[in-house]
């Protein structure tokens, strides 16, 4: 039994030292696989002949991951601004298993799918006025079917009725989306146009807040200026969406906390704020990486690019302060 434990433990020990991991590693990298590639290099043991060679490796291909991450956001922001809806879903959903951190991939998916809703949105608005706006024109036309014996009358006073039910029930559901999204212009005119097609129903009740607002000068002033903030927050987003640097971040983080008190930015504010902590939490293991190859210099500076976002954080000041001891303890080697 013990000559048995023995060999298993040989054998084990063996494995350490067994397969090619660089290999697999290149092969992964090859299809652009930045995830595979550093899930190997975190599944190979210490004892490996190239633990050592894989660790150099390893914040080499973070980095390239985040490039190639931020070339697929670009491209597929190309593609929705050219409202090529499909190809940019299925460019994200087709690559983003490849990237170590895809959560920057998920968001913009989410992004695009609201984008891409609202457009559709606004679309079928301007379809159902039309089609609220001929059926009003041709209300009497129902009371002339009724006189008819037809089938083929009964049949079009049927399908005019089934119409102007979709149309009222898409009237308020459209009408009640722009409400709240603050288009309270837009929002009027549909909820209004359903009441006027079905006036035996209770309006929404969003009609009357509607009306109320456009009435009151303050709430248009108001609502210019929201849009204005809406506009300059998506603007600012978008810029760090597209060159991902840090500063830009920054230069939203800073616009979005001067209009912490308006709710209208809410989801702006925490959109970005989920942002800022996983770019810091990257950065810190960033440094974290180059401060265990000796590289302490560089480990500094990210470090202290990145405090910005949080300056109070004990664990980064812990870091700054340990890395900025060992500097200068290298300064003064070369001194002497």
């Amino acid at each position: 039994m013990r000559k048995a434990g023995l060999v298993m433990a040989a054998l084990l020990g063996g494995c350490a030292t067994l397969g090619d991991p660089e290999r697999r590693v290149s092969e992964a990298l090859a299809e652009d696989d930045y995830a595979g590639a550093a899930a190997i290099i975190e599944d190979t043991h210490p004892d490996h002949d190239q633990y050592a060679l894989l660790q150099e490796q390893y914040p080499g291909i973070i980095l390239a991951s985040d490039q190639y991450r931020q070339r697929l956001i670009l491209e597929a922001e190309a593609m929705s601004r050219k409202q090529r809806w499909q190809q940019a879903h299925t460019l994200i959903e087709a690559h983003r298993d490849k990237v170590v951190d895809p959560s920057a991939l998920d968001e913009l998916l989410t992004a695009l799918t609201s984008l891409e809703e609202y457009q559709f949105n606004q679309l079928l608005a301007e379809r159902r006025r039309a089609q609220a706006l001929a059926l009003q024109e041709s209300t009497g036309l129902t009371d002339k079917l009724s006189g008819f014996h037809l089938p083929r009358a009964k049949q079009e006073r049927q399908q005019l009725a089934e119409e102007r039910f979709v149309v009222v029930e898409d009237l308020t559901r459209l009408g009640e989306y722009f409400a709240q999204r603050q288009q309270w212009l837009l929002a009027r005119d549909l909820l209004s146009a359903a009441h006027r097609l079905a006036p035996d129903q209770p309006p929404s009740a969003q009609l009357a807040k509607a009306q109320q607002i456009l009435n009151d000068a303050s709430q248009r002033a108001r609502a210019r200026h929201n849009r204005a903030l809406l506009t300059e927050a998506e603007q600012l987003m978008a810029r760090y969406q597209r060159n991902g640097q840090l500063e830009s971040l920054l230069a939203a983080r800073h616009f979005l906390k001067q209009h912490q008190d308006n709710p209208v930015l809410a989801d702006h504010r925490e959109r970005l704020e989920q942002w800022a902590r996983r770019r810091f939490s990257e950065e810190m293991n960033t440094g974290e990486a180059l401060y265990a190859r000796g590289q302490y210099r560089e480990a500094y500076r990210i470090w202290k690019q990145v405090a910005p976002l949080y300056p109070d954080d004990e664990e980064l000041n812990k870091k700054l302060e340990r890395s900025r001891r060992v500097l200068a303890n290298l300064r003064n080697l070369q001194d002497d």
